[in-house]
């Protein structure tokens, strides 16, 4: 199934490539474990190796790719650790941001959570997980902008790679998809009751506290993890499919 598009030549190869690989990763529109072939690489984006070789010098300091002189260049597979780490960071930040939005939010914030929370709706009722996960962060991206903290953000998503692809693999079953919408509407009234204890607890259960989630997601998609070796791996036309949609 192909529905990624090319880079955009506004951009230098390299930040075109680097912006195009990294979002095929996170995206989850190529399997974490898959071997990157730089050659195949090259002809499907129709650049030369140079800028593919820069950008993937970049998503090795991102954590998204591996590599070792026995398989070559990897995508990383999905860190347990890793995520519990960019999820506790995104809750330490958050709670704060969360204390200012409710101190100073206005009105028009409170629209544009519910707009959001209509679109969320929509992605729910039509399956959607990545538009979906797109509501997500654009529900809690209102919090940051509300409060002047672009910068914050910014690290927040970047350093989230792992977080996000669990999130999105997560976000693929149905029951959690309900379940985080749900938290969302609440999310929403404790805001309005300005309810901060009540809050506060529900954005660890809504952020941190999801060792089941893990677990499940671990014994449905154990390959898709570090420390499990893949037994069979996708051959050609890797950039072409798109992963989240076989699952």
């Amino acid at each position: 199934m192909t529905n990624q598009k090319q880079p955009k030549d506004s951009q230098t190869a390299g930040e075109n490539v680097y912006q195009y690989l990294r979002s095929s990763i996170i995206g989850l529109q190529v399997k974490p474990g898959q071997t990157i072939n730089i050659n195949e690489l090259s002809d499907f984006l129709k650049v030369s190796r140079s800028p593919i070789r820069d950008a993937l010098i970049q998503l090795a300091k991102d954590g998204l790719v591996t590599t070792t002189p026995q398989k070559g260049t990897i995508v990383s597979k999905i860190d347990i650790q890793r995520v519990r780490d960019e999820r506790f960071m995104r809750a330490c930040i958050e709670e704060r941001v969360l204390g200012e939005f409710l101190e100073s939010y206005r009105e028009s914030d409170i629209e544009t959570l519910k707009d959001l929370l209509r679109q969320q709706k929509k992605a729910l009722e039509n399956k959607d997980a990545r538009d979906f996960l797109r509501t997500d962060d654009a529900f809690h991206t209102v919090f940051f902008q509300a409060t002047n903290h672009p910068f914050c953000l910014e690290n927040v998503l970047n350093m989230s790679n792992h977080y996000y692809r669990i999130r999105l693999l997560s976000l693929s079953e149905s029951d959690i998809r309900q379940q985080t919408y749900e938290q969302h509407e609440e999310i929403l009234r404790l805001i309005q009751e300005r309810d901060v204890s009540k809050i506060r607890t529900l954005i660890d259960l809504h952020i941190v506290d999801k060792q089941d989630e893990e677990t499940r997601m671990k014994r449905k998609y154990p390959e898709l993890f570090t420390a499990v070796e893949e037994a069979d791996q996708l051959k050609g036309k890797i950039w072409e499919e798109d992963f989240l949609m076989t699952i």
